[in-house]
């Protein structure tokens, strides 16, 4: 989506505004809106922390609702606080949940990835022969930046849902909200040693932590804010990758809602982020399935949520419909229910199989003459 069409999305609701300009009033703020957002990165780096997105997301959101009512405004605020909220208490949990005592396991992932794999991790064999660690190449470049657009590709899609479609942003940042919650939980009951701590501990040979070399060669300020980062952060929240679980619940929730020939380019992005989280060490495969298990999980019960409650809906509306408002002048009618036999029934009651479609007798029949 453009500027332009970003400008243009529901300008319907402006139309009684009086001020037939507004769209290229948007138009005008929103690329200079991009252009500020483009001198920053430049200078403090590429947002890598899921509030800074948020924000620059909600920013563009307010500047493409320029001229249109101010609930839309309010519901902007009131769609997106939740979120900011939730984000924020997961990074504070998250960072708290490695001093609660509980025990670091190292070897599950391990063991599980040697068995699958003939006896090496894909990691160790990953790094033997992609990386250098002596170059920074064009290949590292790619793996950095495929895993930092973790931070902003799932908030990037839900800023284009919501001003397309906010229904679907609230079905999307449902899954959001769930997918973090559930990460956050295994965090806590089952912190686990990512490949490059298990390298230091001597459990692997020759895996490196490579996330950040690619901003080597990119330069800006984000390289400094990545360290930052990764520093201060759970070093031990590793099952499940939620790099490989968000990026596998963007690509189930849009399959359905793009073009055929372009879906099996929305199942490249969860591959390839699994390919740079091994490579990288940031991740054994037991992580990046353990996350597609997540998203699949999350995915499946929200649309098992949304079916059921939309058949209780359609079922309220039935029983509100005025042709179930008139049952009561039926009382007469019944399907044999009663307790009593079908016998007892059909003498008592008439079916309706047995009365059939009769017309309703006249108020007053007409008196032959």
């Amino acid at each position: 989506m453009t500027a332009t069409q970003l400008a243009d999305v529901r300008d319907g609701e402006a139309a009684g505004s009086g001020f037939g300009h507004w769209v290229a009033v948007r138009r005008g703020v929103l690329v200079l809106y991009f252009i500020s957002l483009g001198v920053w990165s430049a200078h403090y780096g590429i947002p890598g922390q899921h509030q800074v997105v948020v924000a620059w997301v909600c920013g563009a959101l307010a500047c493409a609702s320029l001229g249109r009512p101010w609930r839309e405004v309010l519901r902007l605020v009131r769609d997106w606080l939740p979120v900011m909220i939730l984000l924020t208490a997961y990074d504070f949990t998250r960072g708290a949940a490695d001093s609660l005592g509980i025990g670091v396991h190292v070897h599950v992932m391990i063991d599980f990835d040697r068995f699958l794999f003939f006896g090496t991790t894909p990691t160790e064999w990953l790094q033997a022969h992609l990386n250098d660690p002596n170059v920074v190449n064009w290949l590292d470049v790619a793996f950095t930046l495929i895993y930092t657009s973790y931070f902003i590709v799932p908030f990037v899609v839900a800023g284009f849902l919501w001003a397309r479609d906010r229904l679907e942003f609230l079905r999307f940042s449902r899954r959001i909200v769930t997918l973090f919650a559930g990460g956050l939980a295994t965090y806590i009951a089952f912190p686990a040693a990512p490949p490059w701590m298990a390298a230091d501990m001597g459990l692997l040979h020759g895996v490196a932590r490579t996330t950040s070399d690619g901003w080597k060669v990119i330069g800006g300020g984000t390289s400094g804010l990545f360290d930052e980062g990764q520093a201060s952060v759970n070093l031990v929240a590793a099952v499940p990758s939620l790099h490989s679980a968000f990026t596998m619940l963007v690509a189930l929730f849009l399959w359905p809602r793009v073009r055929r020939p372009l879906r099996p380019l929305l199942l490249l992005y969860p591959l390839a982020m699994a390919l740079t989280l091994m490579a990288t060490g940031e991740h054994y495969f037991f992580d990046v399935l353990v996350g597609w298990m997540y998203a699949g999980s999350v995915m499946g019960g929200w649309a098992w949520w949304e079916r059921r409650r939309k058949r209780r809906t359609a079922g309220r509306r039935v029983a509100t419909s005025p042709l179930t408002a008139c049952g009561g002048q039926f009382r007469g009618l019944r399907t044999g229910t009663s307790g009593a036999s079908p016998a007892q029934d059909s003498a008592r009651y008439p079916t309706v199989d047995q009365v059939g479609v009769v017309d309703p007798p006249a108020e007053h029949e007409p008196t032959a003459r």
